[in-house]
């Protein structure tokens, strides 16, 4: 299945991206101005295709109005990679672990802001399971602003599997539950850690929860007592950050 990339952000990121395999640069025929220029600059020095369309003719490549007039098609599907690699990668970079584990969320939005987070947090690899969640869709390429292009991701098949493999290569597992019983700001964040934050209407499953070294809950302060999968995530992500030196 070709792979889409649409919205100006992560189409930049993704002509920037040297090892990427893009097959042509759609253009709407109505957008100029420099951020076009620079595209179409990156597409030339690497002898990638540019071609002037109408707006309905991005629009029914994209599948969406929301493609800001530029779309690239790239020549392989999306490169998910596998959780060997992750902890292959960690092991030899001499750096605390850092993963981010994604219990099926849905929402495209969320994926891509999720994914975002991981990436400007600093996150090594991000894990997604194969049913049940979003994949890695053009929406949500747009929805990260590009960080799919450079944060690694890996389908698996099973996330209760994938956290004992990850356990059992010494990373500590630490699920974002609202009944958790130790707050965040109270959770061991500063060694060999994955995050896990579950989907968006009822958490984490409960084969996942079990799964877990610790459940940690986010305390509220609001009249309102609750956060979008998205928003949870972003704030364990970075008291991770903080605790582990910023």
């Amino acid at each position: 299945m070709k792979r889409l990339i649409y919205g100006i952000n992560p189409v930049m990121e993704a002509l920037k991206a040297t090892d990427l395999s893009i097959k042509e640069l759609l253009v709407s025929s109505k957008r100029s101005g420099d951020v076009v220029d620079e595209m179409r600059s990156l597409a030339k020095g690497r002898s990638i295709k540019v071609r002037m369309v109408s707006n309905d003719e991005l629009e029914n490549t994209a599948g969406t109005r929301n493609h800001q007039g530029v779309v690239l098609v790239c020549k392989d599907g999306f490169p998910y990679r596998h959780i060997e690699e992750f902890l292959s990668i960690w092991k030899k970079s001499g750096a605390r672990a850092f993963f981010l584990i994604l219990d099926s969320i849905e929402d495209p939005q969320n994926m891509g802001t999720l994914i975002r987070s991981a990436s400007a947090a600093g996150v090594q690899g991000v894990i997604i399971p194969k049913d049940r969640s979003a994949e890695i869709t053009p929406a949500v390429e747009k929805a990260s602003a590009g960080a799919t292009i450079k944060t690694p991701i890996a389908k698996v098949t099973n996330i209760s599997n994938a956290i004992r493999c990850l356990k059992e290569a010494g990373v500590w597992v630490v699920g974002i539950e609202a009944e958790g019983k130790t707050n965040i700001y109270s959770a061991p964040f500063d060694g060999d850690l994955a995050i896990v934050v579950g989907s968006e209407g009822s958490g984490l499953r409960r084969l996942v929860k079990r799964e877990c070294d610790l459940l940690a809950s986010i305390p509220m302060r609001g009249s309102l007592n609750s956060l979008n999968a998205a928003q949870a995530g972003t704030v364990a992500l970075f008291e991770a950050v903080r605790q582990r030196g910023g």
